[in-house]
């Protein structure tokens, strides 16, 4: 084969229907290269780009010469449903940037897997199949995805290898964009992949899919003690509950090399031994009294150990708007102290301690989400201004490490014992830098309450140590207490919300 050329392009979002529709300004507010501006940032120190392009780029240069065709990447991390108009506009610019660039070796696509749009719930099967119909049937088209992706038949159909990430919290994008290069090269050597999957009745609480324990990670292992040469990939995704469609479901995806036989029986196995243990897919988390009760007394007993707090039903990572105020009003008035409550997003609120200036004390007014109570549930508070920032940051932890991130003005306020970053876009607060380049002495901190679900540990472990880390059941359009949402959609039965059915594994 002559120099390969493969495209690059990609549209990432995980939608939770609860959420805020994500439109073009969102879009491009967080991701959005388009031609050589993708190979550019992906091969660049401190890339803004997720990080399986990165590794994609970095496993194709390690296996000799290729062209990259880059197209078009964008990506909002986590929201509600994408607006249709800006998914079809995204689909008709890459539709034209490919129609320019002939002949093509390869494709390779990193979507999250679990994008909806205002109109369409399998937006991710749809984008797939409009790449598979403009680049044809006979160029290899290979993806990565987040495990919290739902899969439907289009998705897994349309492309010829499908590599979700092994991990939640999920710190080897970089590794899956690298293996994938490496299954792409297969591909153009000959190999013929041979697909299984099946999707399990069960709709896991996004707490069940961690997979340092429980079932979801023993189903990971499982897979990955039984790799053989007949097999090149086994991908395990435990969907996500919040897009709410009729495509939800732990889904077990198993490709073989060249012969079905092996990767078949596989496939059949992990969807038994999920099956089996559907009753671990289930949440606990500590009601919110217990947590502010503890939040308290850490701040008045040294002796105790420092704690970080996940706030569940404002999980940023998963679409909420960061700006929940049931914590932050919970710990505020039961006169806590040493607590910090990271990361609040209020651009509004941000923008006012900048124009007072660091010191300065005034009546700040948290602009919160009450979600199905009636409008915003505000919080206000005597604040003063302790620290402001306007810059990039650089991650340092997990995810995060080494990329560039934009959170817009940012500013740390003191309600008087506690501590609020406030800053203006929805940035995940998995990484001390945002408190860091505010001045923050996280070894002073007794407790952290975070926005954030799983990929925080990784980014607090010097500071708290893993058996002081709490989850805390709170309300909100991300509560993993999946009898409480106002499902639509979801397949049924479906465990956890219903029991008392049989399944039948199709293998």
């Amino acid at each position: 084969m002559a120099t390969p050329k493969v495209a690059i392009l990609g549209m990432f979002l995980e939608s939770n229907r609860f959420s805020r529709t994500m439109g073009e300004e969102q879009f491009k507010q967080q991701v959005h290269f388009a031609g050589d501006d993708i190979t550019q940032d992906a091969r660049s120190p401190n890339p803004r780009l997720m990080k399986e392009y990165v590794g994609f780029y970095s496993g194709m240069d390690q296996r000799g010469d290729w062209e990259p065709v880059p197209i078009l990447v964008t990506g909002c991390g986590a929201g509600g449903a994408a607006d249709h108009g800006f998914f079809v506009e995204v689909l008709q610019e890459i539709e034209g940037e490919l129609a320019k660039v002939g002949k093509l070796d390869g494709v390779y696509i990193g979507n999250h897997g679990a994008m909806i749009t205002t109109e369409e719930q399998d937006a991710d099967g749809v984008f797939y199949q409009e790449i598979r119909r403009m680049v044809g049937p006979d160029v290899p088209i290979v993806i990565t995805l987040d495990p919290h992706g739902n899969v439907s038949e289009t998705m897994v159909n349309s492309v010829d290898i499908a590599v979700s990430y092994l991990t939640d919290p999920h710190i080897d994008h970089a590794d899956r964009g690298v293996e994938v290069a490496g299954l792409l090269h297969e591909l153009w050597d000959g190999m013929k992949p041979h697909v299984f999957s099946v999707r399990l009745p069960i709709v896991p609480p996004n707490v069940a899919t961690f997979t340092g324990s429980g079932a979801f990670g023993e189903m990971v292992d499982m897979g990955q003690s039984r790799l053989r040469p007949e097999i090149c990939n086994v991908s395990i995704l435990g969907g996500f509950a919040f897009s709410d469609t009729w495509k939800n479901g732990l889904t077990i995806i198993v490709t073989g090399r060249d012969d079905g036989t092996h990767a078949r029986a596989l496939a059949k196995d992990l969807a038994d031994y999920g099956w089996a243990n559907r009753a671990r897919f289930i949440c606990e988390a500590e009601p919110m009294e217990d947590a502010v009760a503890r939040i308290v007394g850490t701040g008045k007993d040294p002796s105790l150990l420092p704690s970080i707090y996940s706030d569940l039903g404002d999980n940023c990572g998963a679409g909420g708007p960061s700006c929940t105020t049931w914590m932050l009003e919970a710990v505020h008035n039961a006169g806590a102290k040493g607590a910090l409550i990271y990361n609040f997003c209020d651009p509004v609120l941000a923008a006012e301690a900048h124009a007072l200036g660091v010191d300065a004390t005034f009546t700040a007014t948290f602009n919160g989400d009450d979600w199905g109570e009636g409008g915003q549930k505000d919080h206000v508070a005597e604040a003063k201004v302790l620290g402001l920032y306007d810059d990039t940051v650089i991650g340092r932890h997990g995810i995060v490490k080494g990329k560039t991130i934009y959170p817009g003005p940012m500013a740390l306020l003191d309600l008087g014992g506690v501590q609020v970053v406030v800053v203006s876009r929805r940035v995940v607060g998995n990484d001390p830098i945002y408190g860091e380049v505010l001045g923050i002495d996280f070894s002073e901190i007794r407790s952290i309450v975070v926005k954030v679900r799983s990929s925080f540990p990784v980014g607090f472990d010097e500071f708290i140590a893993a058996e002081n880390i709490h989850f805390v059941d709170t309300p909100g359009r991300t509560s993993p207490m999946l009898k409480r949402m106002p499902f639509e959609n979801l397949p049924r039965p479906v465990y956890p919300l219903d029991s008392g059915f049989d399944w039948q594994n199709p293998l």
